[in-house]
């Protein structure tokens, strides 16, 4: 009876029923709840600026092995071709299978990390990884070579929505855009220098050297996340201050928490003693769910149809330049630096500006920001924060992907096509960003499960746009296959403007649904 009840906003239950009272409150009129938008209580999370570099650091690190395990497979593409002697369309179909691995996945393992914890899941992914790449590095046939592609997807796929997960573990919506953009840009370095990694490999150590590669990069990782990766999960240390045990312990864990008990910050806080957390297996349904929501469903089929330009571009590659330009693959692997330094740009500059929009709308609305504090995001257009960046990014991406098609078609000087790869990298990354993060936003409880449906979907249109795109340019050049995909485009960007419009709407409308069918029962 004497146990004092946490409020704080890692407990959903009581978080909820505080927004449903500054709901009920905004309704009547109530004028000092627009100085209140800030839930009251403890920080977000307690780790210090300088932890959270850390934390970021290491995740976006970590997520380099998901664009790496595709990326720098592409310059040997030709040369797998002629070493298993079969087709490239059929080399290509080894991208098509680790894609659709890479969509599956991520659904099972994340809906474990967001009830048992992060660390045991980006374990489990580094252990799958290793082994794959260790029998990828082996294998001498094609059916192998398409298994083992799609065991190493089932390791590295799950580190992208792991490491988002992880940025919404330790940050609020206001500053949510910078972290994110930092945590991606690992992501991100993938593309960029990738494929110039593998081409370098390839040239002068053989193809299988790319493998074992991989497969050491990946057990470094692990030792590092072993002994100093710190449990962020919610569910399992809330804001940082419930001391984790069992695997999700870390030496870091260890530490701060005897640095803790020396300060005395446990009593005053309020934190609980530790409890002993039963294994939760997996749900792939709880991902399928997310894809049941009216506005969660228009952004994920949104966001896989946009990125799908820029992975169809990255599988042709290699093909469309060598009958243009006859490069090989060192060559071929360097020309992917310019689509990945585009996205590396993107991710470093316009998380600043996405935060710069939250704040703006934040004093438009009345609504003060405090630093650490989660803002109530209820009636606040999230929607119109997030993608009024995401717009300019579709323009510039869809441009330049019809601009690249036609300069490889008229095999104009190789310095037109890399200019556009780079815009259309930045201009994809932005848009692709932004949903990203209001994804995160409208889910935040289940951060590694909404980023699990995002793969879910931009991965399985990926695969298809990768195992048609070569035949679609053989049969009406790169110039038209590329212009109809952007003409897709063109007609998509209105789904932005009818989110930005309706979406805030949408959500209150299901926040209603879901509060009655919870009365119903």
């Amino acid at each position: 009876m004497g146990t004092p009840t946490r409020t704080s906003i890692d407990d959903p239950e009581k978080e909820e029923q505080k927004l449903d009272t500054l709901a009920q409150d905004v309704e009547k009129g109530t004028e000092e709840v627009t100085l209140q938008r800030t839930i009251s209580g403890p920080p977000y999370s307690i780790f210090t600026p300088r932890m959270k570099i850390w934390i970021i650091f290491l995740v976006s690190v970590s997520a380099l092995i998901s664009p790496f395990g595709a990326t720098l497979f592409y310059p040997v593409l030709n040369v797998l071709s002629d070493e298993l002697g079969v087709t490239p369309t059929k080399t290509n179909v080894a991208i098509t299978t680790y894609m659709i691995a890479q969509a599956i996945a991520p659904a099972l393992i994340a809906g474990m990390s967001d009830a048992s914890g992060r660390r045991l899941s980006f374990i489990i992914c580094f252990f799958i990884f290793i082994a794959a790449n260790i029998g990828l590095a082996l294998q001498t046939n094609y059916v192998a070579l398409l298994l083992l592609r799609c065991l190493q997807a089932f390791g590295c796929s799950a580190a992208i929505a792991l490491t988002i997960a992880v940025v919404a573990d330790i940050s609020t919506s206001a500053e949510r855009g910078t972290y994110l953009g930092y945590a991606t840009s690992g992501i991100l370095f993938g593309p960029a220098f990738g494929p110039t990694i593998g081409g370098i490999l390839a040239q002068y150590l053989g193809w299988r050297s790319i493998f074992w590669f991989l497969a050491i990069f990946a057990g470094v990782l692990l030792v590092i996340f072993v002994f100093f990766f710190p449990e962020t999960c919610r569910a399992v240390v809330g804001n940082g201050s419930i001391p984790p045990t069992g695997v999700n312990r870390s030496i870091f864990s260890y530490l701060q928490e005897r640095r803790r008990r020396q300060e005395s910050i446990s009593d005053e806080e309020g934190a609980p003693p530790p409890e002993k957390r039963k294994f939760t297996f997996p749900n792939p349904l709880m991902t399928l769910r997310i894809l049941g929501e009216k506005e969660s469903c228009i952004l994920l089929l949104y966001n896989g149809l946009f990125f799908t330009g820029m992975m169809v571009v990255s599988a042709a590659l290699p093909d469309l330049f060598k009958d243009a330009y006859g490069l090989d693959e060192l060559k071929i692997g360097l020309c992917y630096i310019a689509v990945g330094t585009g996205c590396l740009v993107s991710s470093l500059t316009m998380g600043h500006v996405v935060d710069w929009n939250f704040r703006r709308h934040a004093a438009l609305n009345n609504m003060p920001i405090t630093k650490g504090k989660q803002q109530d995001l209820r009636n606040f257009p999230i929607e119109k924060v997030r993608l009024q960046v995401g717009v300019p990014g579709h323009v510039i991406g869809t441009a330049a992907l019809i601009a690249f098609g036609w300069m490889v078609k008229y095999k104009t000087h190789i310095a037109g096509p890399e200019i556009a790869l780079f815009f259309m990298g930045f201009g994809t990354s932005t848009a692709f960003n932004q949903t990203n993060t209001l994804l995160i936003d409208l889910h935040r409880h289940q951060a590694a499960t909404a980023t699990a449906a995002i793969n879910f979907v931009r991965c399985l249109m990926s695969a298809a746009g990768c195992a048609a795109i070569i035949p679609m340019c053989h049969a009406m050049n790169p110039g038209w296959a590329f212009t109809l995909l952007g003409l897709v485009y063109a007609v998509l960007i209105s789904v932005v403007f009818w989110i930005m419009k309706n979406g805030m709407r949408w959500r209150l409308e299901s926040e209603e649904k879901k509060r009655a069918t919870q009365d119903g029962h």
